[in-house]
């Protein structure tokens, strides 16, 4: 570790003591002293010059408690020497309050921390519901500091492998999203921030390890898919972002991207959304209005940056095509981005992949990148489509194939070299005789230069076997 590093983890670990202290402080203060008093506007002041120190890439501070430790940011901060009983203190209010996390971002103000603290101590006094904690502070405008419930007891993340990391991430990440869109609908606000917080934990867990995420993107959850649709799509979309080299603000935006580029389907009336059957024409053009609307939420409610343009763009161009097909028109006048060009390719691979409420069996991995290449590849950018299979694989993960000794297994892995790519890592499902297999893991491309490779033969639909491929990549 480098001298600076060193030194900015000291600085780091000082700050968040002062922090702990002047939160104690403060939820003492407000038990003593009415509003406006200089005491407590003073501290409040004090804790925001604070976090604001203390921020991340994304603009926010989150102080969590985990059994008997403060996490500020990412750090452990240990009591240490202290010297006072504010560490200790902390972690019994905000556990009394029911309260694990504190998030606050780049705006916040003092009265909001106020207001936080007050009924911080009113919720744990009177022991009531942590979810009416949340409600008041809602209730009374506060936006710039949310609180989270609950789960103070749950594995810390570095007691975690990757694999348990990334799935808590992603199924976070549904979460979150799903939040934030029904704050839209019920509040009309749109909170990027705490989709910013995940797509970054999201590009962390790729950093870490590429396979395990992408493959949790097979997990389809056909009665919330629109949540579980963009969370798969801000995924994949990262990953083709890193695969394509992106700078990492890049890959932040192209993940909130994918995360909200169907968000203007929250205009669509649900009768039209879901309709089983073939749409009128009237309804197909409601259905093609998403894209705009969702271009409108995007630029109205966060802003015209840099970003939120980006994000914004790729709501309004993923359904517009090269070769001059797709909606909306206006998009079809202009060049796309390359944004917009990742999340059109993931979008429509997700969705192709994925029961819908017209189409009940989803087209299998294998053949749905077929399906692209050879017959839609004329409206998607040729190099990037290229890219995107090569990042995929062959086979992709969680695709059900027929080896040549007719046994059946599941791809659990690709090869680590290029040119042996159709030769992945499978787990066992069936022998040859059609009984269960041990379900032991076979790499194919160490049979490849045998004189008969146990190579894939053919690709199979998984529920004509019962199988759930995310019961072998789990």
């Amino acid at each position: 570790m480098s001298a600076t590093r060193i030194e900015d983890e000291r600085r780091h670990v000082d700050l968040s003591r002062e922090l702990i202290s002047l939160w104690t402080g403060l939820f003492k203060a407000v038990r003593l002293y009415e509003q406006a008093n200089d005491s407590v506007e003073s501290q409040c002041s004090r804790i925001r010059e604070l976090a604001l120190a203390l921020m991340n890439d994304s603009g926010e501070l989150e102080l969590t408690v985990r059994r008997d430790s403060i996490f500020v940011g990412r750090l452990r901060i240990k009591q240490g020497a202290m010297g006072s009983t504010a560490y200790p203190r902390l972690i019994a209010l905000l556990c009394t309050a029911g309260i694990s996390s504190v998030i606050l971002d780049e705006d916040v103000e003092n009265w909001e921390i106020e207001l936080f603290a007050r009924i911080s101590i009113a919720t744990a006094d009177a022991r009531s519901e942590p979810a009416e904690m949340k409600n008041q502070l809602e209730r009374r405008g506060v936006q710039h500091l949310t609180v989270q419930i609950g789960q103070m007891d749950e594995p810390l993340a570095e007691e975690l492998t990757a694999d348990q990391l990334a799935r808590r991430i992603y199924l976070n990440s549904i979460g979150v999203v799903k939040g934030v869109f029904q704050e839209l609908k019920t509040s009309n606000r749109l909170s990027a921030r705490r989709v910013k917080r995940v797509v970054m934990e999201m590009v962390d867990s790729l950093d870490r390890d590429p396979g395990f995420l992408m493959s949790l993107t097979r997990l389809k959850n056909y009665d919330e898919y629109t949540f579980n649709h963009s969370v798969n799509v801000s995924v994949l979309s990262i990953a083709l972002g890193r695969h394509l080299q992106l700078q990492r603000n890049e890959l932040s935006i192209v993940g909130q991207a994918g995360m909200f580029h169907d968000l203007g389907k929250l205009c669509v009336p649900k009768e039209v959304l879901n309709k089983p059957g073939r749409l009128t024409p009237e309804e197909r053009l409601i259905i093609q209005s998403h894209s705009a609307e969702g271009f409108v939420e995007i630029a109205a409610k966060l802003g015209a940056s840099h970003e939120t343009i980006e994000v914004a763009l790729a709501a309004f161009e993923h359904h517009a095509n090269h070769d001059g097909s797709g909606y909306p028109r206006a998009a079809l006048t202009r060049e796309k981005g390359l944004l917009s060009e990742i999340v059109s390719i993931v979008d429509r691979y997700d969705a192709m992949t994925s029961a819908r409420v017209y189409r009940s069996n989803p087209i299998p991995p294998q053949k749905a990148l077929a399906i692209m290449y050879h017959s839609q590849a004329a409206q998607f950018d040729a190099t990037l489509l290229r890219y995107f299979m090569n990042l995929m694989g062959y086979y992709p993960l969680g695709t059900t194939v027929r080896l040549a000794d007719n046994s059946v297994a599941v791809v659990v892995g690709g090869s680590a070299e290029p040119e042996l790519r159709h030769f992945p890592k499978v787990q066992l499902v069936l022998d040859p005789d059609g009984r269960p297999a041990s379900g032991h893991t076979i790499d194919l491309a160490a049979t490849a230069k045998d004189d008969e490779p146990l190579a894939v033969m053919e690709t199979l639909d998984a529920l004509d076997y019962g199988i759930e491929a995310m019961d072998y990549i789990l």
